[in-house]
Formats: structure tokens, C-alpha cells, sequence
């Protein structure tokens, strides 16, 4: 009677960790709309307050915009700069790592430390959203020094990470911008 007991609330919890991975929002982006190229993201912001637009480096691998007096960065980030290579020492893959983090089942007794090293926490939370095999690892919170979105496929080890000030609202605004 236990293990039917046990194998029901596994059932159950892995059902409700399904369901707790979001989709996208409907995309936004439209031909007549300014698309920024970044490597192989596209995002198209609002051109209503555009202020600026910044290329950094000569690479063209991270663009900052400056949009109603906020500014938003989205910059090709390698594992070693965005995640400082944890996954290596987890044996894990990018995707995996980041499932793990937001799931709390990386096998580590310094899960709380890695966690605020991340500023997760009950004010900063995290968040998943999909879009085929690509899926939004989201930060969002009070006391975060700034937000953050970690763009990434299955089974690529690249990142994209988009920095800035702003809460769920934003979140559901940039990710319907994104074409990845």
C-alpha cells in the first residue's frame, strides 16, 4: 500500500513541476517592426520611446537599449561568464543545470549558496518559460541588483542573458519580443 502511496505523489508532484514550466507569450514581432540581431536572437523593441541603441565590442554579440529611460541588455554570454561553469562541476549540461536550479535538486550540500549567488529567494524568484526547445530561466525580485533572463535550447551549452530593471509584466514583454 506504501509504494502505491508513493508512486501516486510522485505522479502527482511531477505533474504539478510539469505544469509549472510556462509558455511563451504570443509573439509581437511583426515584419513593420525594428528587428536587432544578436548572433541568432532576434528582438524587436518598441520604437515608440526608443532612445538608443548600443552595439558593444565589435562583435555585435551584446546590444544595450536605452527605451523610455530604461535600459535592457541582451549579450551572448558563455557558461564560464553567465554561470561561472557550474554545470561542469555537476556533470550537468547548460539546460540541465538551470532545470536543476529552478526544480532545487542539483545534488550539492550548497544549494542555498548557489541559489544566492543568484538571488534566489523569497523576494527574488525564478521562473521557467518554453517555446519549443527553447526555454527563459527567469529572476525577477526587489532586492535583485537587476533582473535577469538566461535564454537557452536543450542540449546547447549557449546563453543568452538579458539584464535590466523589471518584474513579470516585463518579463511577458521582452519574451514576446524574442525569436530564438
Amino acid at each position: 500500500m506504501n509504494i502505491i502511496i508513493s508512486f501516486l505523489l510522485l505522479i502527482i508532484s511531477s505533474n504539478a513541476l510539469a505544469s509549472a514550466i510556462l509558455q511563451f507569450p504570443k509573439l509581437k514581432c511583426s515584419t513593420g517592426t525594428l528587428q536587432l540581431n544578436i548572433v541568432d536572437v532576434s528582438f524587436c523593441p518598441l520604437t515608440s520611446n526608443l532612445e538608443r541603441i548600443n552595439f558593444l565590442g565589435l562583435s555585435e554579440q551584446t546590444v544595450t537599449i536605452l527605451n523610455n529611460g530604461e535600459e535592457l541588455t541582451i549579450g551572448l554570454n558563455p557558461p564560464d561568464i553567465s554561470i561561472s561553469n557550474l554545470h561542469k562541476k555537476f556533470n550537468l549540461t547548460v539546460h540541465e543545470f538551470f532545470l536543476s536550479l529552478y526544480e532545487g535538486t542539483l545534488k550539492t550540500d550548497n544549494l542555498g549558496l548557489i541559489k544566492e549567488a543568484f538571488d534566489i529567494d523569497k523576494s527574488n524568484k525564478m521562473k521557467v518559460y518554453k517555446k519549443g526547445n527553447v526555454f527563459a530561466f527567469t529572476i525577477t525580485g526587489s532586492n535583485a541588483e537587476y533582473d535577469r533572463i538566461y535564454l537557452n535550447k536543450i542540449d546547447s551549452d549557449v546563453i543568452y542573458q538579458i539584464t535590466g530593471e523589471f518584474d513579470e509584466k516585463g518579463v511577458l514583454d521582452i519574451l514576446s519580443r524574442i525569436e530564438y
